[in-house]
């Protein structure tokens, strides 16, 4: 796994005023992510070059991760003071002692999706009604569309490798994607495609959810209201935190941004805005979980999340 490592003192921080002689001192947080430096993660990255999490008075180090990045253990082991996560994950994980509470949804609409084909003629995920599927198989995405949409016993789920090199060669190959990566790669190279939305067919958990220690710590409104005010800001103009997106991540040439920061607009901002997040989205979670034995019907979603002004 490769490892990045942004702070917001020094030089990177290119319009933060430098600290005063006798000004409090900064709180250092340090910031796991659960992937790579992408633009889901634009606005945390705008935070700290914008001056953003400075002005609020943090000292932010954003340490992305990977596959399989361990964002809620660092979190719950002390080893990071804010972690990256997705609702979902949340839940299951607090249900197994991780204390943990979501406070601003980077992702109003969940990412996750299927990429299919624009010349399939698949519009919705209902549609798929036989062959084959790349998938992450047993994650709950998958259990969710087998179980809940009744792919069940009409497609075959086969293991998404990662790659869209077989879809780019395949007419008929169908792949799980993520709005924020594959359909702007294939894009990218030259495909026409359709990326069928999870949350149209009800499976809408939070992504790049940022949370903190249960319960959270005294500066947490502080910290959110820093990071509502960078996402902003990077909705308003990305270049500066995409620059640096670029220089950390040499896979994301200047047109795959250009496409992923469009195509996630709508998923940042969402139906309630901005790092909103309501009882009707958590409870929706809550009851997915449960029904694929991914949770035990006597866990809540109290107390695993909470917003700030």
């Amino acid at each position: 796994m490769v490892w990045w490592i942004l702070a917001c003192s020094g030089s990177q921080t290119e319009q933060a005023a430098a600290p005063q002689p006798g000004a409090p001192a900064l709180t250092p947080i340090r910031l796991a992510l659960n992937w790579y430096p992408e633009p889901e993660f634009g606005g945390f990255y705008e935070g700290v070059l914008g001056g953003h999490y400075e002005a609020a008075g943090f000292d932010v180090t954003i340490i992305p991760g990977g596959p399989g990045a361990p964002s809620l253990e660092l979190l719950a082991s002390g080893q990071a003071e804010a972690a990256l996560s997705a609702a979902d994950d949340l839940l299951v994980k607090r249900s197994r002692g991780i204390e943990a509470v979501g406070v601003f949804p980077s992702l109003q609409i969940n990412p996750q999706g299927v990429m299919v084909h624009s010349s399939s003629g698949v519009t919705q995920l209902q549609d798929l009604t036989d062959g084959q599927l790349a998938i992450e198989i047993g994650s709950p995405f998958q259990s969710f569309l087998w179980k809940t949409v009744g792919l069940e016993g009409k497609i075959e789920p086969v293991p998404y490798g990662g790659s869209i090199g077989p879809f780019l060669v395949d007419e008929t190959f169908r792949q799980q994607a993520f709005i924020t990566s594959e359909p702007c790669l294939a894009e990218g190279q030259g495909a026409s495609i359709s990326f069928l939305k999870a949350a149209d067919v009800g499976w809408n958990p939070y992504a790049a959810l940022l949370t903190v220690s249960d319960p959270p710590p005294p500066w947490t409104a502080d910290f959110v209201a820093a990071t509502r005010a960078a996402w902003q800001a990077y909705l308003d103009n990305p270049a500066r935190a995409n620059a640096e997106l670029a220089r950390l991540n040499d896979q994301l040439k200047p047109e795959l941004l250009a496409c992923i920061t469009d195509a996630q607009r709508p998923f940042v901002l969402g139906e309630d805005g901005l790092g909103a997040m309501t009882d009707v989205r958590w409870a929706a979670t809550r009851t997915a979980l449960v029904e694929l034995g991914l949770l035990e019907a006597s866990v809540t979603t109290d107390g695993a999340w909470k917003t700030f002004p």
